[in-house]
């Protein structure tokens, strides 16, 4: 620690005299600009790698792990906010500054400047809030219109998920009509404004409805909630591309959380290479203290070429 502080110190005392700068006061400040250039650095790393587990580093399995999250987004921000601290002294106070410190702290300011009015116009782009988005549950849809377009809206979502996983993360059309039509399926449809019908969640407590999944094993794990009927299972979650960058997922999610009763258990599979829900249904667990997930099981899919 002391050969740290010196080490800066040295720094210090070298660029305040080169620059005509109070060395006590640029030695605090630079001293102080190395917690969030260090702390983005860990935000960083944590929100491209938060979907990595220590197995995929020792297999080198990397595809759809590394992703560039909010997290990421604010580490950026907070590690160029470290980075220019001391050079902004410098700048202000100093006197004698060599063109490329300018040149640095200019770049650094107008990229600054010109993400935050980036983001500040493409929410002004957006005439929808998300006071003008609600969540509507239906038990049946019969209507051909609504089916097909709330198809389209399903289809397209999981389109470019049953190329990357060999186990089908999707119905197909005709059992997506049979599920609209079942009232043993709840659909909870996300509603705007303007454009209607932009998403839509499918939960049931049918094990019918998930052929796949064993009730025997809910029946066996969690005995009171089978007897309660109170055991849920996510069939699917599809929202417009258009709309999905507007964290409408979780309002979906939320608002139907908010429908199942409490000490009722919630189920769900996805693919281990890329899971459209996981993520969102993760975050509502970890904002909500009465909720928790747990990983159960994992299936493995695998091909024998013959030669």
């Amino acid at each position: 620690m002391d050969t740290f502080i010196n080490h800066v110190w040295n720094i210090s005392n070298s660029l305040s005299s080169e620059y005509n700068l109070d060395v006590q006061w640029f030695f605090v400040i630079y001293l102080i600009s190395f917690a969030p250039f260090y702390f983005g650095y860990f935000l960083m790393a944590y929100g491209t790698t938060r979907n990595l587990k220590f197995t995929d580093l020792i297999h080198l399995r990397f595809r759809h792990k590394l992703q560039w999250h909010s997290y990421s987004n604010w580490g950026l921000f907070i590690h160029l906010f470290g980075r220019v601290m001391p050079y902004v002294y410098i700048l202000i106070i100093g006197r004698n500054l060599p063109l490329w410190v300018y040149f640095l702290i200019v770049s650094i300011i107008g990229f600054s400047v010109g993400y935050l009015l980036y983001k500040i116009l493409q929410k002004g782009n957006r005439s929808e809030t998300k006071n003008d988005f609600s969540v509507i549950k239906k038990d049946n849809i019969s209507d051909p219109v609504e089916i097909e377009t709330i198809w389209e809206i399903y289809n397209h979502t999981f389109e470019k998920v049953n190329r990357l996983s060999p186990c089908r993360q999707s119905f197909d059309h005709d059992h997506f009509v049979e599920a609209l039509r079942d009232s043993t399926i709840h659909k909870y449809l996300l509603q705007s404004t303007v454009d209607g019908t932009v998403g839509i969640g499918l939960i049931t407590n049918d094990f019918k409805n998930a052929p796949w999944i064993s009730s025997d094993y809910f029946k066996a794990h969690f005995p009171e909630a089978f007897a309660k009927n109170t055991i849920y299972y996510f069939l699917g979650l599809a929202i417009k591309e258009h709309f999905r960058a507007r964290r409408l997922s979780l309002l979906l999610i939320e608002d139907i959380i908010d429908e199942i009763p409490h000490d009722a258990i919630m189920g769900f599979d996805h693919s281990r290479n890329i899971n459209p829900l996981l993520h969102h249904f993760t975050k509502v667990v970890r904002q909500a203290r009465s909720l928790m997930r747990t990983h159960i099981d994992r299936q493995h899919y695998h091909i024998v070429q013959r030669k």
